[in-house]
């Protein structure tokens, strides 16, 4: 089975639910996640970007990721977070992700540097693959990590490797997603777009899924979205791809991506708002959109 075959479909990035900025809220972790895998979703991704990765507590990341894994039992892959600016680092996390029994985990390149070649892109995953034993799925956030974009070829040539399995891909530029598209189409690796703004463009010109942080809060909009790509059903695909759109206004409901999709899981009904230190929290007029939008979109919660 090639890993087209076994990692494709909607993954949903998980929040981070928090009782107080230390603490996970183990309950509403839990009934996220079986509210996503009801919803019919393919995998999950603890410890992504929108759950606020490197922004926790460490022992708030291995804990959520610990119980990731435990909360969806086989049911679903998977994709651990092991999201760090260097290289040891990842190597460190992805290791005690291999002692909790992870099987796949998600690196990005090294970030918190200036002029990074792709050379020393490809260097970070070597090292990586070479210290480490699970699957990894390489993820491209040049929007979080300085810009940095991974070039089609750097990750052809990271796709070579047997455990390379899979890539997300969340830059928002179509020409250069569609151009790592082209070059990966007779490489064995799955591909997903990241984000909701290519969601259905992506899957309609040939790539295996989505990673979008609104999929955690509206898991149906974006099965229901893959389905009719998948089966070719192009006048429904656009649809839901303009509804998705639509519904990515609760991201500019306020200035804090992570507090407008944090909040956006609480108004259907999980978790708290609270999130790590720094972030802004969201205002009352924001909460007031935010929960407009949501009720809009209901019917895919």
């Amino acid at each position: 089975m090639s890993n087209r075959e076994k990692y494709f479909g909607i993954v949903p990035p998980l929040m981070t639910p928090l009782l107080d900025h230390d603490r996970l809220d183990r309950v509403s972790y839990r009934k996220m996640v079986d509210n996503v895998i009801d919803a019919g979703v393919h995998g999950i991704f603890p410890m992504a970007s929108s759950g606020e990765s490197v922004h926790n507590a460490y022992h708030v990341w291995k804990e959520a990721n610990q119980l990731a894994v435990e909360a969806a039992d086989g049911r679903v892959p998977v994709y651990c977070g092991a999201i760090a600016p260097s290289t040891a680092q990842v190597i460190e996390n992805m290791r005690y992700l291999e002692s909790i029994g992870a099987k796949a985990a998600v690196a990005t390149p090294p970030f918190y540097t200036s002029n990074l070649l792709q050379s020393e892109i490809i260097r970070h995953f070597e090292a990586i693959l070479e210290r480490t034993n699970i699957n990894l799925c390489i993820y491209n956030m040049p929007g979080l990590t300085g810009g940095i974009d991974i070039a089609p070829a750097t990750i052809a040539e990271l796709a070579c490797h047997e455990r390379v399995v899979m890539y997300k891909d969340s830059c928002p530029n179509l020409d250069h997603h569609l151009r790592t598209l082209k070059m990966l189409e007779d490489k064995d690796i799955s591909v997903l777009c990241g984000g909701e703004e290519l969601c259905c463009t992506s899957m309609l010109f040939g790539s295996q899924g989505n990673i979008s942080g609104l999929a955690v809060s509206f898991p149906r909009l974006f099965v229901e979205a893959y389905n009719a790509a998948m089966a070719g059903d192009l006048k429904r695909t656009v649809e839901l791809q303009y509804k998705i759109l639509e519904l990515k206004n609760i991201n500019h409901a306020g200035p804090s991506d992570f507090s407008m999709m944090k909040y956006a899981l609480v108004s259907v009904g999980i978790g708290t708002e609270t999130n790590c230190y720094h972030t802004e929290p969201a205002t009352p007029a924001q909460k007031a959109e935010v929960d407009r939008i949501a009720e809009k979109f209901k019917e895919y919660q």
